[in-house]
């Protein structure tokens, strides 16, 4: 079987850690929810309407 393992540098990590921080702040002020989804992963729900999937590789606008 071939697979491929990518794993995220230290910069990377570093940036994933800062966004994850400052999404946390909201969530703190109340300006944002954390909620899991169906499949198992991380969605923050703010209280504006838009709605983010955090995923492996990234975050995705879901609305």
């Amino acid at each position: 079987m071939n697979t491929i393992s990518i794993e995220l540098t230290n910069d990377q990590s570093e940036a994933r850690h800062q966004v994850e921080a400052y999404c946390q702040s909201l969530v703190d002020i109340g300006a944002a929810q954390w909620r899991v989804n169906d499949a198992g992963a991380s969605e923050l729900h703010m209280e504006s309407g838009e709605a983010y999937l955090f995923g492996e590789w990234g975050v995705t606008r879901l609305k």
